[in-house]
């Protein structure tokens, strides 16, 4: 008679041992990855060695945080395959240990797994990608992300023919394009104060803001107009655009963001989305292993297990990627985006049970 304590210990271990190979794996495919993507970019530009490796480095937590639930199926696959290549499997359901108690110790290793990758890998992934931002940004001289949040509005840089502006921003409304409570600051070369606009608003059209309510004010004067037009090269899409992206904030920090972008009228979608994503990842990491026991077989005397396993590797590559597409489709079309992260997965898990209880001969 088996122990189930004992079995349970055996199997966690083992599921973990595979998941820790993948991860070893995947990090040495993404360091290749980084690194003949960087050789292509820096044709025509010299990085320094130690930069080179920086930005090679930075990334990979990153990736390899965005990558956990592939990492979760392609280790509950390899798990069942040596169960099933070594009898154990079999010999396990003989002395009437039912299948979901065997699938039940990867499914909550996935759920610790998950709890462990949000908690450290998610912070440690979202400060590097804004160390390789940064760093690149200044290799290949582009310019960084300029607009950010402050608690009296939205601030962005702007320069224009050679000047500088700071711009700050009540609100935004992106359907009229119009930037509310405007505070536009002029800069010289030296960052010294010239002279400075207040408006009620601007909007931004024809490459101008045309602004309304106008206080111009300079060291010597005051004047007031009702009407008044800045050439500028801003439009609202490059200012949404030069925000910084869901996915170089942390987890924790998401929420305030989300709460800051709904006060001052910017899209919030990306960023639930990629917050209830990183919020369900155990969850999610726990459904790709009840998919990836859709994929096992019991007969041993011919090739079915590694036909089946390849299977499994291409289906769950599809998968993943419909799901990610699925997520946005259904955020953006009126469905809570909790509710857009979860559905896919509850019904996988639905999905998955059927066909483990009625496709298998266990």
């Amino acid at each position: 008679m088996i122990n189930f304590k004992t079995l349970s210990i055996y199997l966690f271990r083992l599921y973990c041992s595979y998941f820790i190979v993948i991860l070893v794996l995947l990090i040495g495919v993404f360091t290749l990855s980084n690194i003949f993507d960087l050789l292509q970019q820096s044709k025509a530009v010299y990085i320094p060695t130690h930069s080179f490796w920086k930005l090679v480095l930075y990334k990979i937590p990153y990736l390899v945080n965005e990558a956990a639930s592939l990492l979760s199926f392609i280790a509950m696959l390899l798990f069942l395959r040596r169960l099933t290549k070594h009898n154990e499997l079999i010999t396990i359901l003989c002395n009437g240990i039912h299948i979901w108690r065997v699938i039940a110790v990867p499914f909550f290793a996935a759920i610790i797994l998950g709890i462990i990758l949000i908690t450290i890998c998610n912070p440690i992934g979202t400060f590097g990608l804004q160390k390789y931002e940064s760093l690149k940004a200044k290799l290949f001289k582009n310019t960084s992300t300029n607009l950010i949040i402050s608690k009296s509005g939205l601030l962005f840089f702007e320069n224009y023919q050679g000047k500088k502006r700071i711009v700050q921003a009540g609100s935004i409304d992106i359907v009229n394009n119009k930037l509310n409570k405007v505070i536009i600051l002029f800069l010289d070369n030296e960052n010294s104060f010239l002279k400075r606009i207040d408006a009620q608003y601007a909007i931004l059209i024809d490459n101008n803001f045309e602004l309304t309510s106008v206080k111009l004010s300079d060291a010597n004067n005051f004047k007031q107009y009702e009407n008044f037009a800045i050439p500028t090269n801003l439009s609202i899409n490059n200012l949404l655009n030069s925000f910084i992206t869901p996915e170089m904030i942390a987890i924790w920090d998401l929420p305030d963001i989300i709460q800051q972008l709904v006060k001052f009228g910017l899209p919030i979608t990306n960023y639930q989305i990629y917050f209830y994503k990183q919020l369900f990842k155990p969850i999610i990491m726990a459904t790709t292993v009840i998919l990836a026991a859709c994929f096992f077989s019991l007969r041993q005397r011919d090739n079915s297990q590694e036909k089946i396993l390849v299977i499994g590797l291409f289906l769950g590559f599809i998968i993943y990627s419909l799901l990610e597409v699925l997520f946005k489709i259904l955020a953006y079309n009126a469905t809570p985006p909790f509710l857009a992260i979860l559905l896919p997965n509850i019904c996988i898990l639905f999905f998955s049970n059927f066909v483990i209880m009625h496709s298998k001969k266990i």
